[in-house]
Order: structure tokens, then C-alpha cells, then sequence
């Protein structure tokens, strides 16, 4: 098996690491405009992988490297670039995963189904693992009442050393992007819509408990009804929301900045090279809030879900908690996100998911097989029911 992975950042350098190991690839080709650095103490079977520069703002540049005879392709680039990579792939008819949101792609569902492809967006991190707990978790009742998913990459207690309790996993714009998003939800069968200026209001933040790591604040995060209509849960569901978990502290911080406008996307004439507030506040605390070599981050996924299973109210918690690997380095947010993915490719390739079309971690994913392979790579998912 041939796979091609665009983008060797820190997720992809995961992915590009779980594939070494991989007995079904023969050959791995990273694109992307720098080549990454391999270790080989940590990376094994380095002679299967290649390297070629490629211009991902380039459709031409892009299509062509993508049109090299792999199998399939891991897209690990910037959501930006998600609905061109998904074409362009329809279009020369190559197997695809991703780990960003599918939002806009439906339309090229018939397309893949026509040239005999899978397409697999959000099998990553959050969304990702998540939505397969909780697509396992919906299947289990006879009906659903409540479904609460949560959420977060952070540092570790022992990692805080600055005010606004974070450290970097992925990209600090796309942090901050992420915080500057409205919700919807339901409560007690009311839709409540939340605007992204108020999402970090004291009112709008519950704590939650998480086994070993402590209280955290859980942050309302974007559409959880849309996630709803996906479940198929729509009907019966009386309360659902989505959240990000963060280290208490951090909210008012995000809150403030909002209210003065510091998060802001306009370019400012005053500002160097017309940067947004946003891009100064970027390069500004980018390099101060990078993990140090010992210092470990933590990705936490919760799935809270009640209903009725076999005529009784039943209650469903499930937790995933992982840590930085420090022996090979990669992060919580590495593993969790590039690993999934990688796994996902795999099992295509090895026609454990054999639908094609645009297929969703929801309801394509065999829960148990992925549960599996994620216990292979230490990343374990826990239940309780009461």
C-alpha cells in the first residue's frame, strides 16, 4: 500500500510515524513545503518513506502531487485547504482521510460513490475519536435524552507556568479562532443560541470533574445540535451540548481579550505588515507558550449520555485521557489526532470499511476494531455505566 501525507507538521509527523509500523504500507510520501526531520532512534523502517516539496496554494502544484499512484491520502493540511484537497481527490479518484470538519463537502458524495472511493473527514482528535464513542454510545439506547461531548488539548498541572493556564499543541491561530465561535444547544428541550462574545461569560461555564486531572471548565464549543441531526437523536434528545475543556483561569483571560477587541481579524494600517490584532497577539505569545522538552501535555475526551436502554433510564460516561509520549516526544494532541487517522486509512485499505462515498466516524467507524488499535498505541478509552 502506497499512502500519500499531505502536510509533515506535528500531527502529520505522527501520522507519517504509526504508518512506518504498519505492515500493509510499503511506501509513505510526505509533502509539504519544508521536509521534516525524522529521527531515525524514532522513526523505524525509514526507507519506505520519500519526500516532495509542494505548494499547497497551488491547485496545479497540488493535484499533481496528489495524482502520484497512492492508494490513499492523509490530509493533514490547514482546514483551509479541506474542500479543495476532498475534490481534487473525487477527481482522480483516490481513497481520503482527514481530521477536519466535513462542513461543505456533501456534494461530493455521489462523485466519490461514482469513482468507487471512501472519503472519511473528522477522524481525528475532536472531531474524531469523539464522534465514534459517541456514535457507539447511541446505538447502545433505545432512546436518547441527553448527550453532553467534551473536549480539550492543555498542558498538565505540573506544565502551568503562565496566567492563561495553556500551552501550544496545534496552532495558537487556530485556538483562537476556535474560541471566537457562537453555540447552539438545547436545554431542558429549549434551543439556546449563545453569540461568540459570550461564550467565556462566567454564567455560560460549568465545571466538570475529570478522573486524575481535576476540575475543569467546560467552554460551550460552536453547533451541538447540528451533531444532533447526525446522531439521529433529534427527536427525543432534551439536552446536548458540545464543549472545550480548559484549565480554570483561562476564560476570563479569552473574555477579556474579546471585549477590547484583541481578537479581532481586521488588519490594522499601524500595525507591522497590516496585521490583525489577532496576528500580533500570535507572534507575540507563540513563543512563550510552547511546552518545554519534559513538560507533557493532556488531551481529554468525555461523552455523557443518558437515556432508555431496555426500558430503564441508563447513564453512559466515557473517557479518553492521554498524555505526551516523552520517550518519542509526540505530544497528547499529536497521538490523538494523527493516529486516528492513520488508522482509519488503514482499515480502508484493508476493507474493514469498505462503504464508499463521504463516510462519517459516526456511523463507519467499527467501534470495536478502533478501540483496539487505539489500545495498540496506549491511548485508552474508558467506561462506566450507572
Amino acid at each position: 500500500m502506497k499512502v500519500l501525507v499531505l502536510g509533515c507538521g506535528m500531527q502529520g509527523r505522527a501520522v507519517i510515524y504509526d504508518l512506518l509500523k504498519s505492515d500493509i504500507v510499503t511506501e509513505i510520501v510526505g509533502a509539504d513545503m519544508v521536509e521534516p526531520k525524522l529521527n531515525p532512534d524514532i522513526f523505524s523502517h525509514l526507507d519506505k518513506f520519500s519526500f516532495v516539496t509542494i505548494d499547497a496554494n497551488d491547485r496545479i502544484d497540488l493535484r499533481k502531487k496528489m495524482n502520484c499512484g497512492a492508494d490513499i491520502i492523509l490530509d493533514m493540511l490547514p482546514r483551509e485547504l479541506t474542500r479543495i484537497v476532498t475534490e481534487l481527490a473525487v477527481e482522480i479518484g483516490t481513497h481520503l482521510v482527514n481530521a477536519n470538519y466535513g462542513k461543505g463537502l456533501d456534494d461530493l458524495h455521489d462523485k466519490a460513490v461514482a469513482k468507487g472511493i471512501s472519503i472519511m473527514p473528522e477522524m481525528g482528535f475532536d472531531p474524531g475519536i469523539d464522534l465514534v464513542i459517541a456514535g457507539e454510545a447511541v446505538r447502545q439506547f433505545d432512546e436518547i435524552h441527553e448527550l453532553h461531548s467534551y473536549g480539550g488539548g492543555l498542558p498538565e498541572a505540573a506544565a502551568i507556568d503562565n496566567p492563561l493556564k495553556y500551552k501550544i499543541t496545534w496552532t495558537f491561530a487556530g485556538v483562537l479562532d476556535s474560541t471566537n465561535q457562537p453555540a447552539r444547544m438545547m436545554k431542558n428541550g429549549e434551543e439556546i443560541h449563545i453569540s461568540a462574545q459570550d461564550i467565556y461569560k462566567v454564567e455560560n461555564i460549568h465545571l466538570v470533574d475529570i478522573p486524575g486531572v481535576g476540575d475543569l471548565d467546560a467552554i460551550y464549543n460552536r453547533d451541538a445540535l447540528l451533531f444532533a441531526e447526525k446522531f439521529g437523536i433529534e427527536k427525543t434528545v432534551k439536552s446536548t451540548g458540545r464543549y472545550t475543556l480548559r484549565w480554570p483561569g483561562f476564560a476570563p483571560i479569552i473574555h477579556t481579550w474579546m471585549k477590547f477587541g484583541m481578537l479581532s481579524k481586521e488588519p490594522l494600517d499601524w500595525l507591522p505588515e497590516n496585521m490583525s490584532p489577532q496576528d500580533y497577539l500570535c507572534k507575540l505569545l507563540e513563543p512563550q507558550l510552547q511546552l518545554g522538552e519534559q513538560e507533557r501535555d493532556v488531551c481529554i475526551l468525555r461523552v455523557d449520555v443518558k437515556g432508555i436502554r431496555n426500558g430503564q433510564p441508563e447513564r453512559h460516561l466515557y473517557h479518553v485521557i492521554d498524555y505526551r509520549d516523552l520517550e518519542t516526544g509526540f505530544t497528547a494532541m499529536n497521538r490523538t489526532v494523527g493516529f486516528p487517522a492513520s488508522i482509519a486509512a488503514q482499515m480502508i485499505m484493508k476493507g474493514e470499511i469498505s462503504e464508499k462515498g463521504l463516510l462519517s466516524p459516526i456511523h463507519h467507524m467499527p467501534f470495536d476494531s478502533f478501540v483496539e488499535e487505539l489500545g495498540k498505541r496506549g491511548i485508552k478509552v474508558t467506561k462506566t455505566n450507572n
